[in-house]
């Protein structure tokens, strides 16, 4: 009997849980039908996205978009380009090419006495090294500049000779060093002014430092002659280097024997070491096969001509003599084509930055003479001050 009723009370207690879960979620066909209507919202709702996308995608045609795809790349490409490791080298050396590229300026001072053949000189430097056909003066009375230049792919060199009157005819010796120095002091000058003046601002400092113009003297060729070594040459010497590089040259070297040159060379050099005459240390420092049949240099010995003969199939500036033709350049016969290869090849850069040594040295001493004149000045200011004032 007992068990009746537990059968009858569970039996009721489970038709009432049932009747309980279809009150909170509803019949179960119910649950099925709201099921599959959300099942074709949501197929509506992706058919409906797609739809306008390809839609949108369909607005550009295929090319234009493979043109715009291309032109992106490129630039992308382009940029990567830019950014690989040591391109920024790259670019620097290229700007340092440009620079080395730069024109150099060689301004040689050729100077001594009177009939000693410097414009000759000159003129037959010109003709022969240099291409340019430059008239031949009789003498020279003024001071001359005369310019020149060597081409070699992208190099350039411009050498300007400035050539002078000889003392002695023209001159005397203290007025001939008075024009000479008053001359390279100029040049200084000059050069000082368009340096100060390109600090001014950065406009100017930018159009002016590209121009690398420089008119300072560079080398003194000082000539002189034999049979012996003059005190006014040791004196002209003497004042003239402590302002340029010089280098000496025995002059008329076709008018003594060879023992007789290295004679002069070697007292041409104990004079200059006794009165401590600071000359251009003339040294190369690489291998230069070609060395003077004529003792040390310098002096360098050289025999100026314009005069040209037919040698075989060559044209040869020389000197005709009895005993047969003198070639100038010939180095069994004189030191000229050695000197020019030398101030060419291994002197021209030295001579250069040796010349902003005595160019800064020149410009402290101008400074340390304005500030004794100004010392000077305040002085017999405060006298003249001090009297009135008794």
């Amino acid at each position: 009997m007992q068990d009746f009723k537990r059968t009858k009370l569970e039996t009721s207690y489970n038709s009432q849980r049932t009747d309980d879960f279809s009150i909170i979620n509803g019949p179960t066909g119910t649950i099925k039908q709201s099921d599959h209507k959300f099942d074709e919202q949501a197929s509506e709702t992706s058919e409906y996205q797609e739809n306008k996308s390809s839609s949108q995608k369909q607005h550009l045609p295929i090319i234009q978009q493979d043109i715009e795809k291309s032109e992106y790349e490129s630039q992308i490409v382009e940029s990567l380009g830019d950014s690989y490791p040591g391109s920024e080298i790259k670019a620097l050396i290229e700007q340092k090419k440009q620079r080395d590229h730069k024109p150099i300026y060689l301004n040689i001072m050729v100077v001594g006495q009177s009939g000693l053949g410097k414009s000759t000189f000159i003129d037959v430097l010109l003709k022969k090294k240099l291409g340019t056909g430059q008239i031949i003066r009789d003498s020279t009375l003024q001071i001359q500049e005369i310019q020149g230049q060597i081409h070699v792919n992208d190099f350039t060199l411009n050498i300007k000779f400035i050539d002078t009157p000889g003392f002695r005819h023209q001159y005397s010796l203290r007025s001939w060093l008075k024009l000479l120095c008053g001359y390279i002091r100029t040049q200084f000058n000059s050069y000082q002014q368009r340096q100060n003046l390109q600090y001014e601002s950065k406009e100017k400092f930018q159009q002016l430092s590209q121009q690398d113009l420089d008119e300072r003297v560079h080398v003194c060729f000082y000539f002189f002659s034999g049979p012996r070594i003059q005190t006014e040459d040791l004196q002209a010497l003497k004042k003239i280097s402590g302002l340029v590089n010089v280098i000496p040259i025995l002059a008329k070297g076709d008018s003594y024997t060879k023992n007789e040159i290295i004679q002069l060379k070697k007292q041409f050099n104990d004079l200059v070491n006794e009165y401590h005459i600071d000359l251009f240390k003339c040294q190369c420092n690489n291998n230069l096969n070609e060395k003077s049949q004529f003792g040390s240099t310098p002096p360098y010995v050289i025999i100026s001509s314009v005069e040209q003969f037919q040698v075989g199939n060559h044209l040869i500036y020389g000197r005709k003599f009895p005993w047969g033709i003198c070639d100038i350049f010939n180095p069994q016969h004189s030191d000229l084509a050695i000197l020019y290869k030398s101030l060419i090849g291994h002197y021209c850069l030295e001579l250069i930055r040796l010349t902003d040594f005595l160019y800064n040295n020149q410009v402290q001493k101008e400074k340390q003479k304005l500030k004794i004149k100004q010392q000077n000045t305040n002085w017999l200011v405060n006298l003249l001050s001090y009297l009135f004032n008794l």
